[in-house]
């Protein structure tokens, strides 16, 4: 392969370089007479001689062979555009499908130019001009941006030219909908500009602009942080600030100012709600003292002003899972309750306008967090009644509907308020909404509103006759995986009565709620198929569980199902604690049944379960204590336990904060302790003292089987005394 030398010209090397020509540059030959020293009036310029040009290895064969047909080659070569051609090519160039011409480029680009005219007069010309054009098109935005037009706008934004400023924030406003915009205009610091029109400018129609850039630009975290940290929120409380009389006042006996007045109001308040996506501007919020004012805006005349305070309330009491420690109890969900507020909100529920009803339905859901003064206030404010008549006014709105049968399911887990339901015709419409057409979350509360009503006793017959056959309808067809959660509590519950156990009997109920838990692919040991979301088969395990437990262990309903039987020991491998946590609960149950035991000591249940007990959550110990001592009731299990060092763990068990926990350890001692050798390393682990404690135990279950192994320690212990004793006198 041949090569040669080729001499570049000196500007090449820069264009190579990926660096700018400089302007000064000048190509001379060295003369030897002025050698390497230059004229200090020449010192600023550039030159290259000959032997200081870069050689560069040119190939001349080719590499490969191009088998392009002749009539298809492309001569074009972008090295041989200029700078200036390059940027041009990059946006109207018609293989991008950009959808733009080579003159849009030209005009935007003349058009930023007479923007920046210090005549006013052209300057306006321009930025009418400029509304014309492709503003809302993502690839003239792209070009915008480029050109770096949005520095252009907001330096209008600070000019002392009204009109120039008013049709800038217009351009700026409308192209602020769009992501790649509004993080420009973050980067660009826009945020100042656009709070100082608040706060000077006494034009309402430019302030609304203002408001509504801002809000569009608060949906990025960062907007968030900059208006935050600009004193927007301060400000726009201060817009919010209109006098009671304007409020009251209809729109039709308005002047034009109380209506620009009220308008800027409601946008402030969407700005807001946008803003307190934050905890950190909720918290600056409530310090501002918008809370004084929420009184007074609620009780507007004006539904728009209503939903958009209800709306921002509605976003301040949202709970956020993904915030570790969230502190918003200390701000809005306290003042509305201490404040009378929540008064106003649960009338809204029955108001004529759905948007309004459903923030009140919002607000009012996030006020059940732990604190019982909800039901309280339901029940003084005749929140109970307002909920009934929005269930029923609402039907036919799935999103309010879901929102208020939620309230309704939320209400009937306090006794007081399950009592107002009780007494009221509610419970007949609740049975009629399980066949729901919208919605299947309509059906699952509506069920687990009636799955709370079975404790009253006074229902049950209606429940029984009614309710329990669409719940086993529902078990058949539905495949929502809340309807189903709910459906199987509600069986488990409604199965303590012997008429409907028989329903679910016929039914097959049993099977058809076993086939809900997961399988478990043994040749693929880590993969589950779930079909179904946690919450579904954690209430299906305990569904099946409280059967068992109703039934009073008359009849194994696992009887014949081998391979059930197995696929629940592998399900001791799930990655679930919660579910993990039923299905021990399950396995004790079952275990009653020596056949069921069996089975799960051959499917290797001893390994599973102690594998389970260095978990460190609270239920699902409980449940493994239950389980572990269950599973020591046949052949050597206990001896197989000792093997596998559960004891060492369970007397971490015995010091847990949790009662329910200490409760059940006994449980997991009696069984074991019917191995000797569990008993020598019981009595010196230290359990002894523990199970002294346990013997006065108000459950019943747990002093029995404290009794129950101390006793077998003592025998144990008797029984190596004598044989010590024996091997000493032979």
């Amino acid at each position: 392969m041949a090569d040669e030398q080729v001499e570049l010209a000196s500007k090449d090397v820069f264009v190579l370089l990926g660096v700018s020509v400089p302007e000064n540059l000048e190509i001379g030959t060295k003369r030897p007479e002025q050698g390497d020293t230059k004229d200090i009036e020449n010192e600023s310029v550039f030159t290259l001689d000959e032997d200081d040009k870069v050689h560069f290895m040119n190939v001349v064969e080719p590499l490969v062979v191009d088998v392009t047909p002749q009539d298809d080659l492309d001569n074009s070569s972008t090295d041989s555009l200029t700078k200036k051609e390059i940027e041009e090519q990059r946006w109207y160039n018609p293989t991008l499908n950009t959808g733009l011409e080579k003159s849009d480029f030209e005009t935007l680009k003349s058009l930023l130019e007479e923007i920046k005219n210090t005549d006013p007069t052209k300057t306006l010309a321009a930025l009418v001009k400029l509304k014309m054009e492709k503003i809302l098109e993502g690839p003239y935005q792209n070009m915008f941006i480029a050109l770096n037009g949005f520095k252009v706008l907001i330096n209008i934004l600070e000019c002392n030219n009204e009109d120039c400023m008013e049709n800038a924030l217009i351009i700026v406003h409308e192209m602020s909908q769009h992501y790649g915009i509004q993080c420009a205009l973050c980067k660009l610091d826009a945020v100042k500009p656009l709070i100082n029109i608040l706060l000077f400018k006494n034009n309402y129609n430019v302030k609304y602009l203002a408001s509504e850039t801002l809000q569009n630009i608060a949906k990025l975290r960062r907007g968030r942080k900059l208006i935050r940290l600009s004193g927007g929120i301060k400000i726009m409380v201060q817009m919010m600030n209109v006098s009671k009389h304007v409020l009251s006042m209809s729109l039709k006996n308005m002047n034009e100012t109380n209506r620009a007045t009220v308008g800027l109001m409601n946008c402030c308040a969407g700005t807001l709600r946008q803003l307190c996506r934050s905890l950190k501007s909720q918290k600056e919020l409530w310090e501002t003292g918008f809370v004084q004012l929420l009184s007074q805006l609620l009780n507007s005349v004006h539904s728009e002003t209503q939903i958009s305070i209800m709306s921002l309330v509605a976003e301040c009491c949202r709970t956020r899972s993904e915030v570790v420690n969230q502190k918003t109890d200390i701000h809005i969900r306290v003042a509305l309750k201490e404040l009378n507020i929540l008064q106003q909100v649960i009338e809204f529920l029955v108001s004529d306008s759905t948007q309004l009803a459903e923030k009140a339905a919002e607000t009012i859901l996030c006020m059940f967090d732990g604190d019982p003064v909800i039901y309280d206030i339901l029940l003084k404010y005749k929140g109970m009644e307002a909920l009934f008549k929005a269930i029923k006014k609402f039907q036919n709105d799935e999103h309010v509907m879901v929102l208020v049968i939620t309230l309704l399911w939320k209400s009937s887990l306090n006794a007081k308020c399950r009592q107002v339901i009780e007494r009221d015709p509610i419970v007949d419409f609740l049975m009629e909404l399980l066949t729901y057409k919208f919605d299947d979350r309509v059906i699952g509360y509506a069920v687990a509103t009636l799955s709370e009503l079975w404790k009253s006793e006074s229902l049950r017959g209606k429940l029984r006759l009614i309710a329990v056959p669409k719940y086993l309808d529902l078990l058949n067809t539905s495949l929502h995986s809340l309807v189903l959660a709910h459906v199987c509590t509600a069986l488990g519950r409604a199965s303590s009565d012997p008429q409907s156990m028989e329903m679910i009997d016929e039914a097959k109920g049993f099977r058809l709620i076993f086939v809900l838990l997961p399988s478990l692919d043994v040749d693929e040991f880590d993969k589950y198929e779930d079909f179904y979301e946690p919450q579904t088969i954690i209430a299906a395990a305990e569904c099946l569980a409280m059967i068992v437990e109703n039934t009073k262990f008359t009849l194994n309903p696992l009887k014949g199902m081998y391979e059930a039987v197995c696929d629940l020991v592998d399900l001791l491998t799930h990655k679930n604690l919660d579910f993990l946590a039923a299905v021990c609960h399950l396995i004790d149950v079952i275990a009653t049944f020596e056949e069921n035991l069996k089975i799960m000591v051959d499917a290797g249940i001893v390994e599973n379960l102690a594998n389970l007990v260095f978990t460190e959550h609270t239920n699902l110990r409980a449940n493994l204590c239950k389980a572990l001592g269950k599973c020591c009731t046949i052949g050597v299990t206990a001896r197989r336990f000792s093997c596998q060092q559960v004891l060492d763990q369970l007397i971490k068990y015995t010091q847990s904060e949790h009662a329910v926990i200490r409760d059940n350890v006994p449980l997991a001692l009696s069984g074991l302790s019917e191995d000797p050798f569990n008993c020598v390393r019981i009595e010196a682990l230290g359990f002894v003292p523990f199970l002294k404690k346990c013997i006065h135990s108000n459950h019943p279950k747990t002093a029995m089987a404290a009794v129950n192994c101390l006793s077998n320690v003592r025998k144990a212990s008797a029984a190596i005394g004598q044989y010590q004793e024996c091997t000493a006198n032979h």
